[in-house]
């Protein structure tokens, strides 16, 4: 019999038959069937009401209460769905002049050219992108890397519960969007650091080069933007005798909360 004429069959039999003298059938789909059980068989059951007997799969039925008060589980109710609560999105809108660095050309192969940009919340990394391709065309003199957001070039690392997303990136623009495991909202410390690797590839030993960090109030009924703009102010490589990074300490981050996507992308100049 199918679902809609069983359950049709259902509540005309509810009706009629006065419940306090006959098995009740609670079907999985929530409708009753009264009557009495007249036979039991490996896959179905057949149920006299007052409109003929009914044969109804074992498989549609949830509990039988008999007439003598006693309860019957066959099939326990499909438990309702788990409802995961959204991530908390931070969406990172950065604008201006990359990041760079560059060294001397080795001698021993031992340089890592490697830049890496870490983000933290409460000094706990939740997000680190790096670039390790150089840029030998900057500077042909030169080992040179200009951090990069293309996502062909960065290659991401999500700390904890973090799950990150393939940067949106544009000349002078990349969108950052960050998942964090949802949580009451409140103040954090949110920090953005520029690294070279002191170390090697294989056991690297990360070095701050330019930071920023402010308080941030992060929601998670609505995405949170920030604004990070960067200036490389007086970085340059020179050197009489020994050419090196110079003024590394003028490249500037200045971040900054923003309500929307629009007003952390300003117009390019």
């Amino acid at each position: 019999m199918s679902g809609r004429r069983l359950s049709a069959f259902a509540l005309a039999a509810a009706l009629a038959t006065p419940q306090a003298l006959a098995d009740i059938v609670h079907l999985l789909d929530g409708d009753r069937i009264s009557g009495q059980i007249v036979s039991r068989r490996k896959t179905t059951l057949v149920v006299k009401t007052a409109f003929g007997s009914l044969t109804i799969p074992r498989a549609k039925i949830a509990r039988i209460v008999h007439d003598d008060g006693s309860a019957e589980v066959l099939n326990a109710p499909p438990s309702p769905a788990a409802t995961t609560p959204p991530p908390l999105r931070l969406v990172l809108v950065v604008t201006g002049q990359a990041f760079w660095y560059a060294w001397a050309p080795p001698k021993d192969g031992q340089v890592d050219p490697t830049l890496r940009l870490e983000v933290s919340l409460d000094e706990e990394t939740i997000a680190a992108y790096t670039d390790a391709t150089p840029d030998p065309r900057d500077l042909p003199s030169a080992l040179v890397n200009s951090f990069s957001f293309e996502p062909e070039v960065v290659a991401m690392t999500a700390g904890g519960d973090t799950q990150l997303q393939s940067p949106e990136s544009r000349p002078g623009r990349a969108v950052l969007r960050i998942d964090l495991p949802s949580q009451p909202a409140r103040r954090r410390r949110l920090r953005l650091a520029y690294q070279i690797n002191d170390g090697s590839a294989e056991e690297p030993a990360w070095r701050d080069c330019a930071e920023t960090a402010l308080e941030v109030e992060l929601r998670d009924d609505v995405p949170n933007f920030v604004h990070i703009s960067q200036s490389r102010g007086q970085m340059e490589f020179s050197g009489l005798l020994k050419r090196k990074m110079k003024h590394v300490e003028t490249f500037r981050i200045q971040a900054r909360p923003e309500r929307s996507l629009e007003e952390a992308s300003p117009p390019s100049p």
